[in-house]
């Protein structure tokens, strides 16, 4: 798509804006647009959110796991109204139940047959921050809590850490939804920051499978080696937390090094002797979460420029 630059003034160039970008975004004269240069290229970007039209989602033939789904998508992808096709009271129950754990959306109408969904507070970029900043901070307190919850092998503990980490899923889903209506502060890294809480979402149920899988053995035993693993993962999972907010090269190429020589570490303790099923389970997640942070590694490298 071409456009032609025309001469305001004496100093001034203009140039028009595609008909139907503008009317997408219902932008009218007087209404800012926020701009990103970069080299030969420059971005606009309104700061209105896109408008989304009501959805319709007929859940009578779905079962609870494919109702939240649908709904949480519906959710993520930042419609303000979502209309529930019903039949059954109990496919009612379980709708409701998922709606209140959408940050932001209530039952605004309810009829016979069917309820909608709606937006009751306005999302904030400060608000985003906030959460952004929890998720990180969640996580770290599920890492070192988990490891403590082994150690003592407690399974009464070890149940509550994947309740947390749905809990944390709540709050991704939370950005995920103001990532699509809003984008991002610096709107360009919006892909990056949603990838970036992806591999976070993935992280955080690593950690969640970890302790159901070992809580499935009737007693938790694993070795020291194994131990301070746990310890110099969790380790990483803080570092990465302080690169993401204060970047530093040095402390990039550092957290890279510890990545390979970790996952070296991981394949040689496979081959430990009398290695038993609780020590193999707990290395094979260890490896998982290991393998997520050298992906946010990689993404926030990306990030970065």
């Amino acid at each position: 798509m071409r456009r032609k630059i025309f001469r305001l003034g004496a100093s001034t160039l203009v140039t028009s804006l595609p008909a139907k970008w503008v009317k997408q975004h219902n932008l009218k004269p007087g209404d800012e647009l926020l701009t990103f240069e970069k080299e030969k290229s420059i971005t606009f970007s309104t700061m209105k959110d896109l408008e989304m039209k009501e959805v319709e989602i007929d859940i009578e033939e779905l079962n609870q796991e494919l109702i939240k789904e649908y709904l949480s998508g519906a959710y993520i992808r930042g419609y303000d109204k979502i209309k529930i096709l019903f039949k059954k009271q109990e496919s009612l129950v379980f709708t409701q139940e998922t709606i209140n754990s959408l940050i932001g959306l209530a039952i605004i109408e309810q009829g016979t047959n069917f309820c909608v969904a709606g937006e009751i507070t306005e999302t904030t970029d400060t608000q985003f921050e906030n959460i952004f900043r929890r998720i990180f901070l969640l996580t770290i307190s599920m890492a070192e809590d988990s490891l403590i919850d082994l150690i003592k092998n407690d399974k009464e503990a070890l149940k509550g850490i994947k309740r947390r980490d749905l809990d944390i899923d709540i709050f991704i889903n939370f950005c995920f939804r103001v990532l699509n209506k809003k984008g991002y502060k610096e709107y360009l890294k919006t892909p990056i920051v949603y990838n970036i809480l992806q591999v976070i979402k993935e992280l955080g149920n690593n950690y969640g499978d970890l302790t159901v899988d070992l809580i499935r053995h009737e007693k938790i035993t694993f070795r020291k080696e194994l131990e301070e693993l746990y310890k110099e993962i969790n380790e990483s999972v803080k570092k990465f937390y302080h690169l993401f907010y204060n970047f530093k090269k040095g402390d990039l190429i550092s957290f890279q090094r510890e990545c390979w020589e970790r996952n070296e570490k991981i394949k040689s303790l496979n081959n430990l002797k009398n290695i038993n099923p609780e020590e193999m389970t707990l290395l094979y997640h260890l490896r998982k979460i290991n393998d997520n942070l050298y992906n946010l590694f990689k993404l926030k490298i990306n990030e970065h420029f």
